[in-house]
């Protein structure tokens, strides 16, 4: 049946099982042109706008689970086996990848890397999102409208502004999203398709544990589909199976991260939530209604609304789980929205019942009602997954309607508008653009904690800042100085010259037994030593026992040297372990003319010291004095003494 509104409507075919319904097509107006293109542009402008935010107000420090790999010493590394080490409950070894990449380039810095990695994955989110709507929708003005909801992703307080770690649990959706275009839209023949399948699948798997069982319920309703209709999906069933393959090898590797390495849980000491209690389901809607950008302030309206939402969702999957029966080509565009709706309403619904599972019994003992266990749920990231959807829920709404009342397309057509308008607007009301007041929270907190970290050095540790890292940070701080990381340059080791040294020795008032000059004939005094021109002078000296210094983490060394022409000072030290001295391990400073050149050198090393040191007063030939040599210990293992 096909129906037209005045002289811009052509037909275009929405095929269901044996009938074929015609939805009208509009030529574009110019007054349509200019409304679509400010339904896709809000989106990408939303992130242009949230990634200035974050540039104008990001501070680069490592927070929380950052920390981690700095205890190790392991940030930046390339190497299969700590790509391939289990850490955070999951493994995640896609996530390593690129933030070794990113440390090997940028140093780790926070700010770059929050940039890239949220400029990077919402775009590519945003990109599959309008390119999938694009296939599966043919009425441009009703694929923006869709396209508009996608400003739900980009509500504040997701992956970004804290952990820069913390957008790898994103990254599955990207290679979902992929999967989906592969199946959908490609053209390759099955080998082709089939490999890039199931390289995608192994990518999403070991992204993040979610990848590998989301990647399970997408495979899984794939498979339903294409039983269901092999006429029009037969030829899918090669992907199915590459699918199904990444599938088992990635749920296996997952699946032992979960039994083996965390004894059955996701949290240790709490128990898992199971479907059969409220409180499971009530946490799982709250994280609908924060999708939404509900509030929690009024839980019984905004529990209302996402219910509401929630079972227009089911409407639409039901209606693409018929298109899909009934398709007699999977190239339609109703069997198109069908698949796409159910692949990814599956990935996303599998995906809350994981963290419906894992996370709603760590609620407070406060929390008990249903309301306040729907309130509970909108609290952290978990609720972005969730906002995928929205635009693929109004999409089938819109294209459910025309099919119901193909008389009334015009209708509906400024209906979807309004709506989608009225969406717009509600968002920007919830504050889908209030990222600098997010940005400017999150900036306030890491204040808080750099002066923490700021004290904590002045005073030579222990580095305890609990809002930073819940557990002593000694350690990664100095693996941190040692691999260059960007944020040093703000809290640099020089810090500690002013904290307490302990202990201290005065190498120049000990007998001389300690010291060995090489290459210069030498003139003793207390506290000093007169040296004469030689080349290459060395002065090789030991302070106090063997392992006096093993448990010391940055040691001070300070002296006073005269010298007759400009020159260079070199330091060795030796870190526990080392043989013998090297130009690894050494320091340098340019000295003028002059006899009161006060020279510090501070160096840091995670394992500590031993207690030998050589210091080359001059790099050429000419006379110089040395006085008050002296070492100090001004950063000490935690729990270490001496």
């Amino acid at each position: 049946m096909e129906h037209s509104v005045g002289s811009q409507t052509t037909g275009i075919v929405l095929e269901s099982g044996s009938q074929t319904t015609r939805l009208p097509r509009h030529a574009a107006t110019s007054a349509e042109r200019i409304v679509s293109a400010l339904f896709i542009a809000l989106p990408m402008f939303c992130l242009g706008w949230m990634a200035i935010q974050w540039v104008n107000y990001g501070i680069d420090l490592p927070y929380f689970d950052d920390w981690r790999d700095y205890f190790d010493g392991t940030t930046g590394s390339l190497n299969i086996g700590y790509l391939f080490t289990p850490a955070n409950d999951t493994m995640y070894a896609v996530g390593k990848l690129l933030e070794s990449l990113v440390f090997i380039v940028f140093k780790g810095n926070s700010v770059v890397d929050q940039f890239l990695s949220m400029v990077s994955v919402l775009g590519l989110i945003l990109f599959f999102q309008w390119i999938l709507i694009n296939k599966a929708v043919k009425d441009h003005l009703l694929a923006a409208c869709a396209f508009s909801l996608s400003l739900f992703m980009l509500q504040s307080d997701s992956y970004w502004g804290r952990q820069n770690i913390a957008y790898h649990q994103a990254l599955p959706l990207i290679f979902t999203l992929a999967v989906i275009y592969v199946l959908v839209a490609s053209r390759w023949s099955w080998p082709v398709r089939s490999s890039i399948l199931f390289t995608l699948g192994i990518l999403s798997g070991l992204a993040y544990t979610s990848g590998a069982f989301s990647l399970l319920a997408l495979t899984a309703t794939l498979i339903v589909c294409i039983a269901s209709n092999r006429r029009a999906y037969g030829e899918l069933i090669p992907d199915a199976v590459a699918l199904l393959c990444a599938t088992i090898i990635t749920v296996i590797v997952q699946g032992y991260v979960l039994v083996f390495v965390q004894h059955g849980q996701v949290h240790s000491g709490t128990p898992w939530a199971l479907p059969n209690s409220p409180e499971f389901w009530f946490y799982m809607f709250g994280k609908i209604g924060r999708s939404l950008m509900l509030t929690a302030s009024h839980p019984l309206r905004s529990l209302l609304i996402a219910l509401l939402c929630l079972a227009l969702a089911v409407a639409v999957a039901i209606s693409g789980l018929r298109n899909v029966m009934t398709a007699k080509t999977r190239h339609s565009a109703p069997a198109r929205l069908g698949l796409i709706s159910l692949l990814l309403f599956a990935s996303v619904f599998f995906y809350l019942l994981m963290v419906a599972a894992g996370r709603t019994d760590l609620r407070p003992a406060n929390i008990s009602t249903p309301l306040q266990l729907f309130a509970f749920g909108f609290a952290r990231f978990h609720f972005f997954w969730a906002t995928l959807i929205w635009p693929w829920v109004f999409a089938g709404a819109i294209v459910m309607a025309m099919t119901l009342w193909p008389r009334r397309e015009s209708a509906i057509r400024v209906a979807a508008v309004v709506s989608a308008a009225c969406v717009v607007v509600y968002t920007m009301a919830a504050g889908i653009f209030a990222h600098a007041s997010y940005f400017r929270q999150t900036s306030d907190l890491t204040l808080r904690n750099g002066a923490c970290l700021h004290t904590k050095l002045l005073a030579g540790g222990p580095i305890d800042c609990p809002m930073l890292y819940p557990r002593e940070m000694t350690l990664a701080y100095v693996n941190a100085v040692k691999m260059g990381a960007s944020f040093i340059r703000y809290f640099p080791p020089d810090l500690l010259e002013s904290a307490p040294r302990s202990p201290t020795w005065n190498v120049l008032d000990k007998p001389m037994d300690s010291v060995t000059v090489s290459n210069a004939t030498t003139e003793i005094r207390p506290g000093n030593l007169s040296l004469s021109a030689g080349r290459d002078v060395q002065i090789a000296f030991s302070v106090g026992q063997a392992d006096d210094l093993h448990h010391c983490l940055a040691v001070l060394v300070e002296s006073t040297i005269g010298v007759e022409s400009p020159t260079i000072v070199q330091l060795f030290y030796r870190p526990w372990g080392a043989p013998v001295f090297s130009q690894a391990n050494s320091r340098t400073q340019q000295i003028a003319t002059g006899d009161g050149n006060m020279v510090r050198f501070l160096v840091i090393e995670p394992h500590g010291f031993r207690n030998e040191f050589r210091l080359d007063p001059v790099s050429d030939s000419q006379p110089s004095t040395v006085k008050e040599l002296n070492v100090s210990c001004v950063l000490r293992e935690p729990g270490a003494t001496g």
